[in-house]
């Protein structure tokens, strides 16, 4: 489904300071994030560089079975994954 639909809406000074504030810890567009916000979830904060080292470290090493692959996925999700709102 391409996007058609323009909106334009009007925010406080201090409401675009935190909606910048919040695109540029999850690394989204503001457009981004305010389509996952209305499709129901709340983005996480981008997790630092450090995370994905770690995280290619262990994926590259041959030595990981089933549950390590398993447990690593996990981790990756728990971090990277956007909140469903309740």
């Amino acid at each position: 489904m391409g996007k058609t639909v323009k909106l334009t809406i009007r925010l406080s000074p201090e409401d675009m300071a935190l909606l910048k504030s919040y695109t540029a810890k999850t690394r989204l567009s503001q457009s981004a994030y305010l389509r996952k916000l209305i499709r129901g979830y709340v983005p996480k904060a981008y997790p630092p560089e450090v995370f994905f080292e770690l995280m290619g470290k262990l994926e590259s090493d041959g030595k990981l079975d089933g549950e390590m692959i398993e447990g690593i996925l996990t981790l990756r999700k728990a971090v990277t994954a956007p909140e469903k709102m309740e």
